[in-house]
């Protein structure tokens, strides 16, 4: 727990000394417009996300038994991926890249639907037959 809580206080500073360097190895023009170029895909990153997971599922539902839990999480890492494009530095930015590449995670069995009602029908002609009614039971 304590290096997790050392490591989130520690990005910042991380991201900051990498953009200096960044300035320093490549100037101030390249790295502002690194930054800004990495904030427009995060940008559009997250506005076609909800078209993004719906294709994805739309793909997942047509594939057989077995479906691979890292494609299952697409959408989400997709989201992340764009937040952390929006994010200004190197260390995010690659850390994006890395979550959008193409794993091929373990696989999962898909549950079965059990036979539904309609499966059961039996196909068939029938007449109705009534039993003769007595008219003198009637009411007048």
């Amino acid at each position: 727990m304590r290096g997790l809580l050392l490591l989130l206080l520690l990005y910042p500073f991380a991201e900051i000394a990498t953009l200096v360097a960044m300035t320093d190895a490549w100037g101030g023009g390249v790295t502002m417009l690194w930054i800004i170029v990495s904030a427009l895909i995060g940008i559009a990153m997250l506005r076609n996300q909800q078209l993004g997971a719906l294709l994805t599922l739309g793909s997942l539902m047509h594939q057989g038994d077995q479906v691979s839990l890292y494609s299952l999480l697409w959408p989400l890492r997709y989201l992340l991926a764009g937040v952390l494009f929006l994010i200004p530095g190197v260390i995010s930015d690659i850390l994006a890249l890395l979550l959008l590449l193409p794993l091929k995670g373990p696989s999962i069995k898909r549950p079965t639907m059990p036979p539904s009602a309609a499966d059961n029908v039996i196909d068939g002609e029938y007449t109705r037959v009534d039993d003769p009614t007595d008219r003198s039971r009637h009411l007048p």
